[in-house]
């Protein structure tokens, strides 16, 4: 039989931990493990903070769920730092954390790149324009707040009576979320050149590369290849830069497309790119006796370019528009960086987004002046009829 089960918490739930539980950590953890975290800080006592023993069986009737529903909600509640369990022979404690503030849960590498994945980005925009507030701009004021030592002259006491007992209020909720990850710190820095580090190895750089790891489950391997590909121009490591790359693999290995919310001409586009298949797409270009080492120099770009394979049909497909043949493997990395630099990650961006100034200037035998907004969609419609005459 299992012990029972007693609940504690440091604070009261408020009105703006419900909104973030319910719109930030609810895509998260589920229904179920929501309603539980709501529901346990109810049955606390309002003065203790504290609820009575409570058998298991009990609790999970009373809730209406299933012993395994309840036990996997609580781990969630558990995984995500909104619960800390205690348990011996004769009890089990659940002590229930405070939520991340909005600005700290978006602003997080793990939490905030997960609720990215769920819910996309057009959403996840829109939920941080929820938790927003307008800035405000000081820059003509001068500060004339007094200081305490202005206001309170008399001297303190440091005879005071210090208070030993437990008060109420939120303690912070900084445990680790990558605490028990696996991924192997020393064996990675033993596999990259530490020397393009700028500030040295520093535990913000390893709590950033654990992070990543965790967030997108790249393996050793596949880390140190974004390690390398994330080398400046200056010839320095660069988070940010390793980010984009990061989103950029997982969308490839996972074929992750963001929702697409205009009209239906652009989703039929963005989805026979992302299910063109080389041939189709060397004959939609060439006619049906294209040379079949092409073939070859496709796969070689799916395998050495860290984008969606619909992206790079497209950039395939615009390309040749510009110079009528595919050149090799490093003119397309230099177009890839480009499109990145630019904001280009998946197929829906390049279609849709349309991120290139119209007012740039052009200069001529440059990567970055194949204009997406040069393309006329009617073009594309004859290649799409070419992608179905071809299966």
């Amino acid at each position: 039989m299992e012990a029972p089960i007693k609940f504690y918490s440091n604070f009261s739930l408020n009105n703006e931990d419900i909104r973030t539980i319910n719109l930030l950590y609810l895509p998260l953890i589920g229904f179920e493990a929501t309603t539980l975290y709501s529901f346990l800080h109810t049955i606390l006592n309002k003065v203790t903070l504290e609820s009575e023993i409570i058998d298991k069986p009990n609790l999970v009737n009373l809730l209406g769920l299933k012993i395994n529903t309840f036990n996997q909600a609580l781990a969630k509640l558990e995984g995500i730092n909104l619960a800390r369990t205690f348990t011996s022979a004769d009890l089990t404690i659940v002590i229930l954390l405070p939520p991340f503030t909005p600005k700290n849960f978006l602003k997080d590498t793990i939490l905030g790149s997960y609720l990215y994945q769920i819910v996309g980005e057009n959403w996840f925009n829109k939920l941080v324009k929820q938790f927003s507030i307008p800035p405000l701009d000081l820059k003509d004021y001068k500060e004339v707040t007094r200081t305490f030592g202005e206001v309170f002259k008399e001297e303190i006491n440091e005879n005071y009576f210090k208070v030993d007992e437990n008060i109420s209020g939120r303690r912070p909720n900084h445990r680790n979320l990558t605490s028990n990850s696996d991924f192997d710190m020393d064996l990675f820095l033993s596999k990259i050149d530490v020397t393009k580090l700028k500030d040295g190895i520093t535990d913000d750089f390893k709590k950033k590369i654990t992070s990543i790891c965790f967030v997108y489950n790249f393996s050793l391997e596949q880390m140190t290849n974004l390690f390398y590909d994330s080398i400046k121009d200056d010839g320095y490591f660069s988070y940010d830069i390793l980010k984009k790359k990061a989103q950029s693999l997982y969308n490839f290995l996972h074929k992750f497309k963001e929702p697409v919310e205009n009209n239906n001409k652009e989703e039929k586009i963005v989805e026979a790119l992302d299910n063109l298949k080389p041939e189709a797409l060397l004959s939609s270009l060439m006619g049906e006796n294209f040379p079949t080492i092409l073939l070859q120099k496709i796969n070689e770009l799916y395998n050495n370019i860290n984008l969606a394979p619909g992206l790079i049909n497209l950039m395939i497909i615009k390309v040749y528009a510009s110079k009528k043949s595919i050149p090799a493997l490093s003119y397309f990395q230099k177009v890839a960086k480009s499109w990145q630099d630019s904001g280009i990650f998946t197929t829906y961006d390049a279609i849709v987004k349309n991120v290139y100034k119209e007012n740039k200037p052009k200069r001529k035998n440059k990567v970055d002046d194949i204009k997406l907004e040069d393309w006329q969609i009617e073009g594309m419609e004859e290649i799409m009829k070419g992608f179905k005459n071809n299966g």
